[in-house]
């Protein structure tokens, strides 16, 4: 699987961080790797730059559909949450929904963002109870 090489350490601080509803880890010396999209969001919000973390959710990819689909779905709506995006709720939410009885990432055995119920309940909060949009 990409990724075990680089990115993973972060990406596992980031869904632990996500899973307590605490900032993002953002050290500067840490590695990414391939899921600097997903997590860059959340780790400008930490670092107080919130144009920036804008930009990031904006030019953020729709998660590859591997292991790491929910946890990535979970990093994206989290930052959509904190920046007030309701078109990436949406999209998070359309996205996070066939998993709702799972633990993000747990599949991988590498790390959870936790239950993804957790998040569709934020998320749907957000979006006011209307999840259907």
């Amino acid at each position: 699987m990409p990724g075990l090489t680089r990115g993973l350490p972060a990406l596992a601080r980031l869904c632990l961080a996500v899973a307590n509803r605490a900032p993002a880890p953002a050290d500067p010396a840490l590695d990414w790797g391939p899921y600097a999209p997903w997590a860059r969001p959340l780790v400008m919000l930490a670092r107080g730059d919130r144009e920036a973390a804008r930009a990031a959710l904006d030019a953020a990819p729709d998660p590859p559909h591997d292991l790491l689909l929910e946890a990535n779905w979970c990093l994206l709506a989290q930052a959509a949450l904190q920046l007030g995006d309701t078109r990436r709720i949406r999209q998070a939410r359309e996205a996070l929904a066939p998993a709702a009885k799972e633990l993000a990432g747990a599949g991988s055995g590498l790390l959870t963002a936790g239950p993804v119920s957790a998040h569709l309940q934020q998320l749907d909060a957000a979006l006011g109870g209307d999840a259907s949009g």
